[in-house]
């Protein structure tokens, strides 16, 4: 099981997680409690933070979701293309025309997302091979990567790394 699929209890384990006073608008009960909350997640010692609530409870939560998708953005696990089958989790979300449907509310979003980052490591970049490996169009792979503005630097990046020229929205 990996990081991002843990838990919440189960990835508050393996944090350092501090709260401490937010700064800036929000009135008397902002500057006054301990609602802001930063996690940092031992293991990979990624951290995060999350200061828009004025309820410690909520922005303990948005870090937690903001922990787990920087998990899935740095981690990438290697591919053996001799058994690689897609997820079934992913061939799930695609339907008749080989259209991968899937948006960051959709429980499985992350585990997708890291399944296609790791294809396109392997594939040093090249979204088309990506693509085709998982049985979807490269505009329905770089569509996947454009729903989250850090996935899609992280992708960017990755070809830039491999030599490549930025991907066209």
């Amino acid at each position: 099981m990996e990081f991002w699929e843990l838990t919440d209890e189960q990835l508050i384990a393996q944090c350092d997680w501090y709260a401490r006073r937010a700064s800036g608008r929000g009135g008397q009960k902002r500057n006054k409690t301990s609602s802001a909350i930063t996690l940092r997640h031992r293991p990979t010692d990624i951290t995060v933070v999350a200061t828009e609530s004025r309820l410690q409870g909520e922005n303990r939560e948005k870090a937690l979701e903001r922990l787990r998708l920087a998990l899935v953005l740095a981690i990438r696990r290697p591919v053996d293309m001799e058994t690689f089958q897609p997820p079934a989790e992913l061939r799930e979300q695609i339907n008749t025309n080989s259209k991968l449907k899937v948006n960051p509310r959709n429980p499985r979003y992350l585990s997708i997302l890291a399944t296609a980052l790791d294809l396109l490591n392997f594939y040093r970049g090249q979204v088309s091979h990506a693509a085709d490996r998982l049985g979807i169009t490269t505009t329905n792979f770089i569509n996947l990567l454009e729903h989250d503005p850090k996935a899609w630097t992280a992708a960017q990046e990755m070809r830039k790394k491999y030599g490549l020229p930025v991907l066209k929205k």
